[in-house]
């Protein structure tokens, strides 16, 4: 699995502190469950590593919000309330939001609990921050009455790649530190790959170098009683890690695409063509976890335009509808890729694999493809 490291350099600031000792001199007071005191430290944020299998970074502008707990005896909150917003720059973490300042934080055992969207649009969730003891309350089951949603956030969607990391430092003023994260996706991925042919091609090497992305929608899960704690990351469905799926129809020529969640597609490589087969393509999405269950299969739709099959004298639009196979669900930060073949005399969706994030067992082969061809 890829993670991706956060790190945080504390800076002691020493010289206030030194100030007020030669102003006050020595008190009472004593120090509470270690070496805390009044002198803060100022805590930096840098990204050092990458989030996903495929080695692309945090995107830049990404959403990240942390939440520092004072890991002692009766603490029921985060020390700073409602927790500390920050964006991606560059190779750093940036304070967000109206106080844009640096966190500072006395010395101590401390929780770090970083939930990000890795989206610069799309805002993190807001989490009811309940704790005992330091620790963010561990929601078992929100719609029972004790637990309600205390130490959890709600109103989750597909589309999002939901991310979470967390540590436990003790801080002591005085000593430059590190603090590594490593996040992990807490939702599932699924990866479609087009592959192209002699036989299942542009018209020209011109068309095949202009080639425009397919368009493609799969099947979605169910987002319905969907939250996710800050005690671990994990998305769960009452007291379940996966939900079901939305029905969006029993037939290939009936299917509801607006039921459906469209997938981001972009080239497999930046190779420019020297024939007329287009690069291959990619289509990836993140959503809820899927439960298993016996026989189940998801629902795939693709449309691709300007496309030559076989014996075909002119492009045309072929609309590419089949099943994935899902029997094994689809788990929290598994990618779950699959592959359409693409030729002239056979088009097959095969070769279903689970890759990190993090290695699973769902796939299979996708049945009942149909072509539904349009003439341009």
């Amino acid at each position: 699995m890829k993670y991706l490291k956060v790190t945080y350099k504390f800076v002691s600031l020493l010289f206030f502190g030194l100030c007020i000792g030669l102003v006050t001199g020595c008190t009472d007071e004593q120090a509470v469950e270690g070496p805390e005191s009044g002198v803060m430290s100022e805590i930096h944020f840098q990204t050092s590593a990458f989030t996903r299998a495929d080695g692309t970074n945090l995107e830049s502008g990404a959403q990240v919000h942390i939440y520092p707990y004072h890991q002692k005896t009766g603490v029921t909150a985060p020390i700073i309330t409602g927790g500390k917003a920050y964006t991606v720059n560059g190779a750093d973490l940036a304070p967000a939001g109206e106080e844009a300042t640096a966190m500072l934080l006395p010395s101590g055992t401390f929780g770090f609990y970083a939930v990000s969207t890795n989206s610069s649009s799309e805002a993190v969730p807001t989490f009811d921050t309940t704790a005992e003891n330091g620790i963010p309350f561990k929601n078992e089951n929100n719609t029972n009455t004790g637990n309600g949603n205390k130490g959890i956030t709600t109103g989750l969607k597909n589309g999002v790649d939901y991310l979470f990391a967390s540590a436990t430092q003790q801080i002591q003023y005085g000593n430059g530190q590190n603090i590594a994260l490593k996040f992990k996706h807490v939702t599932t991925q699924v990866q479609l790959t087009i592959v192209f042919s002699e036989t299942a091609c542009a018209v020209s090497n011109d068309a095949a170098k202009n080639f425009a992305n397919a368009t493609v929608c799969i099947q979605q899960t169910s987002t319905e009683k969907a939250y996710m704690r800050l005690y671990d990351g994990q998305i769960r469905f009452e007291n379940m890690t996966g939900t079901t799926p939305v029905a969006c129809g029993t037939a290939a020529a009936s299917l509801s695409t607006s039921s459906m969640l469209s997938m981001a597609v972009d080239k497999e490589t930046a190779t420019v063509p020297t024939t007329a087969v287009p690069v291959n393509q990619i289509a990836i999405c993140n959503m809820m976890p899927l439960k298993e269950s016996s026989g189940q299969k998801m629902w795939i739709r693709v449309v691709i335009e300007g496309l030559k099959v076989g014996d075909e004298t002119n492009a045309t639009t072929h609309t590419y509808t089949g099943e994935l196979e899902a029997a094994n669900g689809w788990k929290a930060g598994e990618s779950n890729r699959y592959t359409l073949t693409l030729s002239g005399g056979k088009v097959s969706f095969s070769g279903a694999t689970v890759q990190p994030w993090v290695t699973g067992s769902s796939g299979g082969e996708v049945g009942n493809v149909t072509d539904k061809t349009e003439t341009e």
